[in-house]
């Protein structure tokens, strides 16, 4: 059986939305930052593994949408969100408050419907402490309620982990 399910990136300028979709398909980084304009889009598969054999013929199709965070392009947003089928809100982890992070909330609940299904994705923890991450990430989950992956799009880490977990959630 072949899905297909849309997934929507979301979050402000320059916090590593582009970066972190490259990763996860690619396979790459770059230092360089390029703004998304508009949208971009992206697919990647994943089989489900059996239980018995590690093997399956179940396969999603992930779309994976970049959005641009500019505020021109604010009422495009609000069309390509909907239909998504999970989001995911990247936060920079220099750059962390309610107040940020709600508005892409709201957008979410707004536009993709009231009871699609997001995780944070707390990016660029290899710019900090240990200690401020795990603070950090705790706060957030306490705070919304919601997963909270720790994420660096440089080095890799948790990455594949949260496209999993996605890709998981979405059979």
């Amino acid at each position: 059986m072949r899905i297909q399910k849309k997934i929507s990136l979301l979050g402000g300028d320059g916090v590593g939305k582009t970066s972190i979709i490259v990763r996860y398909t690619k396979g790459t980084f770059s230092n360089s930052y390029l703004v998304t304009l508009g949208v971009d889009f992206y697919e990647t598969n994943f089989t489900k593994p059996s239980e018995e054999s590690g093997n399956s013929d179940d396969e999603l199709i992930m779309q994976i949408w970049d959005l641009a965070a500019q505020i021109s392009f604010k009422s495009m947003r609000s069309q390509y969100l909907s239909y998504s089928h999970y989001g995911v809100i990247v936060i920079d982890s220099n750059r962390v408050s309610p107040e940020y992070i709600q508005p892409w909330i709201d957008d979410i609940h707004k536009h993709a419907g009231g009871n699609v299904p997001f995780v944070l994705a707390l990016n660029k923890i290899d710019l900090l402490k240990l200690e401020e991450v795990a603070a950090i990430t705790e706060k957030l989950e306490i705070e919304f309620g919601v997963r909270v992956f720790k994420t660096s799009a440089k080095t890799g880490e948790n990455i594949n982990n949260m496209f999993r977990y996605i890709a998981e959630n979405l059979w």
